[in-house]
């Protein structure tokens, strides 16, 4: 048999207001008549906040549930079963009553709670009402009751918390009231049936509060006596237990301290599997995936057998979340996309069917497509199979929204489908770094201002003067798994935007640029012990392309690149294609055109000859094959690669990848489009990118050069 816990509260030390008053000298009865007669008039809608007002009468209620001045002092939990009570009992019960019954006005929590001592008095009197044998009584309800009450605002929870005595007696109230052994409990009028589910709703108001989620987790005793709720009932005084572990795990902190006890978890996931008829399934699922936000807890939880009963709550779900009952199924998407960000859980993911399991939802117009898309971002990330292809097209059109919860999670509002606090700052980073680390339509469609606004965001909120504080979803100086995310993600996206470092700048601006520098620089120097130095060199890498961008950009117009200079920025980033276009392709380097009074283009660029390659890659009249990796899927016509060489716009910084030859290779009946960022035709479906808009002083300069540069060899041609 289970040892149960028993906790004797002491009565209540308190101040008096220091107001001299008559002790009275009326009889037993007579002081239950008034507390009768009190009590009938508190249960009037507009005489609550009346009687509230006035101090003596709370006074006078917490007196006499105290037992002052009555000539027999009222039973206590330590007293004999089978003790008969008194006048005084009679009494407290009403008194207890009345104060109940005031507490159900929100008006009058700042009075009551002002009362010196009335608090305490409620805690004294649940514990006190309550025997360890033969459970709770009336007065222990009405007393749970009001602490329940008083616990509701957001204003009270750690008030109310931090009032000495009302923990100890709220737990003891849910032990002892436990259903004993081989005895049915009935729900009906049983008293304590009704304690534990008002002290249970009492303790859940307390945990809700964000100052009290730490504090309660680690108040002794307290866990053991929830999982004790959990394990012997079977009713709401159990839906509120699993509502507490809920509001621990809600807490970032929390969150491994919770799975590392050893004793939550397998009660979540026995909850999750088993019960199917009540609220208490919906909130362990939710703990669930709340737990799953922290990466160390992804192989635990996995261990711990989570991944079954989630995963069936979906599939009983069905496809269309219009049909769902409830949040359960929601929760349980949010759960994978969680579980999906950790690499040593991927496999199982994949083993079991998440794939095809989320894949129906990626394609609807619903906030669970969200969440879906996210989860196989994760697990598709590593996977450069066709199917995985065709999956993380069909998230195209989510794209816009995770970028939207990005920069709403840092603004710290909700957005169209979502409350702000529902996703970590982590979850929205970590898709934004899986998405750049996917195929060039994906880099095509993130690396946008926005994107890279909100990624500086969370890398300076991390070591840009010494870091920020954080927030309830993350981020600031603490938050170092998602500045590593932001960090891979803008070198990523940086490298996309500037191939090779020094061949052209960033479209952002130079207000950009700076900040971008200084955040990317902090973050190489931050010593923070869980930044890896291999995150440390995608810092470097990125704000190395930044830095020479940003000189190409803000260079002399009238000056040429040396040459000392060009074969610096190749030998930085060999793996580009920027200036080796120029160079291998078109054997010059177009740095800048000299501009009119109006700042246009003229037509007389300054073209400067690069030395020839000591071992050329590629021969003087051989094409070079400049068309991304997914194109050796296209048609014929793209079976000859057009030779390019770069035309800068010095208002935009922006490089132009254009043919050597007019015609571009193009048949006359090719209707293809020509990309100016690509350098290559468009493909089917494709659209060229609208930030490289060409102009007539753009054509005028590129004649120019086409024509003073007529040692170039045209590709080869299909007309």
């Amino acid at each position: 048999m289970e040892e149960r816990v028993v906790v004797s509260v002491p009565p209540p030390r308190f101040q008096e207001n220091g107001i001299p008053r008559c002790k009275g000298v009326a009889s037993d009865k007579a002081r239950l008549h008034a507390c009768i007669a009190i009590m009938n008039l508190s249960c009037g809608k507009s005489n609550k906040v009346e009687i509230t007002n006035i101090t003596e009468i709370l006074e006078a209620m917490r007196d006499v549930m105290l037992g002052r001045h009555f000539t027999s002092t009222p039973k206590k939990s330590s007293s004999p079963a089978s003790l008969a009570g008194t006048i005084a009992d009679e009494a407290r019960l009403k008194a207890t009553t009345c104060i109940k019954n005031l507490s159900n006005a929100d008006a009058n929590d700042a009075a009551l709670l002002g009362t010196p001592g009335l608090v305490e008095t409620l805690g004294f009197v649940a514990e006190a009402t309550c025997h360890p044998e033969t459970g709770a009584t009336t007065c222990t309800t009405h007393a749970c009751l009001a602490l329940m009450n008083l616990s509701i605002s957001k204003a009270n929870k750690n008030r109310v918390f931090r009032t000495p005595g009302v923990m100890d007696a709220l737990m003891a109230v849910i032990t002892r009231t436990a259903p004993k052994d081989n005895v049915a409990e009935t729900t009906g009028k049983n008293p304590s049936f009704e304690a534990r589910v008002k002290a249970c709703s009492a303790l859940s108001n307390l945990a809700i509060g964000y100052d009290n989620k730490i504090p309660m987790f680690n108040y002794p005793g307290f866990v053991e006596s929830i999982l004790h709720v959990i394990r012997t009932d079977e009713a709401e005084a159990r839906t509120k237990a699993c509502s507490i572990l809920w509001s621990f795990a809600a807490e970032m902190k929390n969150q491994v301290p919770v799975v590392q006890r050893g004793d939550i978890l397998p009660a979540l996931v026995s909850v999750a599997k088993e019960d199917t008829t009540t609220e208490a399934r919906f909130k362990c699922v939710a703990a669930l995936t709340l737990l799953a936000e922290s990466p160390e807890n992804a192989v635990p939880l996995l261990h711990a057998g989570s991944l079954e009963p989630l995963m069936n709550v979906l599939q009983e779900a069905g496809p269309d979340p219009t049909q769902w009952r409830g949040q359960t199924a929601s929760w349980c998407v949010g759960f994978l996309m969680n579980m999906a960000q950790c690499d040593e859980v991927v496999p199982a993911l994949l083993a079991e069917g998440i794939v095809d399991l989320l894949a129906p939802l990626i394609a609807l117009d619903h906030y669970q497509s969200l969440k879906a898309a996210m989860a196989v971002t994760f697990v598709c990330r590593y996977d450069t199979g066709d199917r995985t292809y065709n999956l993380l097209r069909q998230t195209e059109n989510v794209i816009p929204k995770i970028i939207s919860l990005l920069h709403n999670t840092l603004s710290g509002r909700g957005g169209s489908g979502y409350k702000y606090g529902v996703f970590t700052l982590r979850s929205s980073v970590g898709c934004i770094s899986s998405l750049a680390s996917g195929p060039d339509f994906m880099k095509e469609r993130i690396a946008t201002g926005p994107v890279f606004e909100s990624l500086l965001r969370v890398v300076s909120d991390f070591c840009v003067d010494g870091g920020t504080p954080g927030a309830i979803v993350g981020g600031g100086r603490d938050d170092t798994r998602s500045a590593t995310l932001a960090v891979r993600a803008l070198s990523l996206l940086t490298g996309h935007l500037i191939p090779e470092p020094g061949c052209t700048a960033m479209p952002f601006g130079p207000v950009m640029d700076e900040q971008l520098i200084t955040a990317l620089r902090s973050f190489e120097l931050s010593t923070h012990p869980d930044i890896e130095d291999e995150t440390r060199a995608m810092a470097h890498s990125a704000r190395i392309r930044i830095e020479g961008g940003k000189n190409v950009k803000g260079g002399d117009k009238d000056s040429v690149a040396s040459d000392e200079s060009l074969e610096n920025d190749l030998i930085e980033d060999v793996g580009g294609i920027g200036l080796s276009f120029a160079s291998k392709c078109c054997g010059m380097h177009l740095h800048a055109w000299r501009e009119s009074s109006s700042g246009d283009y003229t037509g007389n660029p300054v073209v400067a000859a690069l030395p020839p390659p000591t071992t050329p890659a590629v021969e003087a009249d051989e094409p070079m094959d400049i068309t991304d990796a997914s194109s050796a899927s296209s048609s014929s016509s793209d079976s000859s690669a057009v030779r390019t060489f770069l035309l800068t716009d010095d208002k935009t910084g922006r490089r132009f990848a254009v043919p050597c030859d007019p015609s571009g290779g193009r048949a006359f009946n090719d209707n293809r489009v020509w990309c100016f960022r690509r350098g290559r035709w468009c493909k089917e479906g494709e659209e060229p990118d609208k930030n490289f808009q060409w102009s007539d002083e753009l054509q005028a300069a590129y004649m120019a050069a086409i024509n003073e540069q007529g040692n170039v060899s045209p590709s080869a041609s299909n007309s």
